[in-house]
């Protein structure tokens, strides 16, 4: 259990939208898998409703945008101004298409991180390539198959995206809010700092009672911990008085919970090195030693194997750990 404590906000139902902040809405979006729901932000504005993270394309959740909308007197055909997406995951990017269509409003993201949606969502993307690499870190193909079909390749990206840089400003609603780039997550995800109204929309970054994960995966770029550690150390003196994440509660202990998510990988660290017990093991061998011995699903499985890959490279920058075998991926804790 987290020892930073939730915020009496956003306490509404799985479904519903509920006023956060002055003129700020959250709604929960409904997802088919366990987080339950994805928060997506609306801010009123002059110019219309700026919506950031839409949510995961599925039935379900195109029902919701169309009660929530109905309910706070949202036109979802004139009344959206723009569509920001944090970053490329399905949860966030799906119904961004979607909403495009049906609103006619411009999408933003990261320049970046644009780029690799349109690689990562390719349709024609060949999964012999996602087989191969789960492979050789040391899964048996009979496991790797249908690992690598959970994949979800019919996420529509959209068509025409406004690319956005770090350090830019984008206006949320009535005020201007600052392009943070926090690498980790994802390679080119960002958070929206709100001086003004001491707000942080933290997307998937910072999240209570959960960790994101953080995983090398064979599009992203290297050091994915690393470069997750120093950006969140870089938010912890941010005076924002409120954290809008995009799973779970609402919270307003920002330094507190960026030293909470810091200790959490410390101790996973340790965990890694620890399952070795002194003796050479692949990726997937240690992976299936730390996470629970219960069944997980493919689904579950490759996000264990690209943690574990994330916190062995750590773990090998740090000088406790050597790569031994290529051909699987074999590690040796020193």
């Amino acid at each position: 259990m987290s020892g930073v404590v939730p915020s009496p906000l956003g306490n509404q139902p799985v479904g519903e939208a509920a006023e956060v902040a002055e003129g700020v809405y959250q709604l929960k979006l409904p997802v088919p898998f366990p987080l339950r729901f994805v928060s997506s932000y609306l801010f009123a504005g002059p110019g219309g409703w700026t919506v950031v993270d839409p949510g995961y394309d599925y039935p379900d959740a195109r029902a919701a945008w169309e009660a929530a909308a109905s309910g706070l007197g949202l036109d979802l055909g004139r009344g959206v101004e723009k569509i920001v997406v944090t970053h490329l995951h399905p949860d966030h990017i799906g119904l961004a298409r979607w909403l495009q269509e049906r609103s006619g409003a411009p999408v933003f993201m990261l320049a970046g991180e644009a780029e690799a949606a349109r690689v990562v969502w390719d349709p024609e993307r060949d999964l012999e390539e996602f087989v191969r690499f789960l492979v050789r870190n040391g899964m048996d193909e009979e496991t790797a198959r249908p690992t690598a079909g959970t994949t979800d390749l019919g996420i529509r990206v959209p068509e025409e995206i406004v690319p956005l840089h770090p350090g830019e400003k984008l206006r949320l609603g009535e005020l201007p809010a600052r392009t943070i780039h926090t690498p980790g997550h994802s390679d080119h995800h960002f958070v929206l700092y709100d001086a003004e109204r001491g707000m942080l929309v933290a997307g998937d970054q910072l999240l209570l009672k959960i960790t994101p994960n953080i995983g090398l995966w064979p599009y992203t770029a290297p050091h994915p911990l690393a470069r997750y550690l120093h950006s969140i150390r870089r938010l912890r003196g941010l005076p924002a008085g409120v954290v809008l994440p995009g799973h779970g509660p609402l919270f307003h202990d920002l330094p507190g919970r960026v030293d909470e998510l810091l200790l959490h990988h410390a101790q996973r660290l340790e965990a890694m090195h620890a399952a070795f017990g002194g003796r050479p093991a692949t990726p997937y061998e240690i992976a299936r030693r730390v996470f629970p011995t219960g069944e997980l699903s493919p689904h579950q499985l490759r996000f264990a194997l690209a943690e574990t890959l994330a916190h062995l490279e750590h773990l090998v920058d740090e000088g406790r750990v050597v790569r031994v075998e290529e051909e699987p991926a074999t590690y040796a804790p020193l």
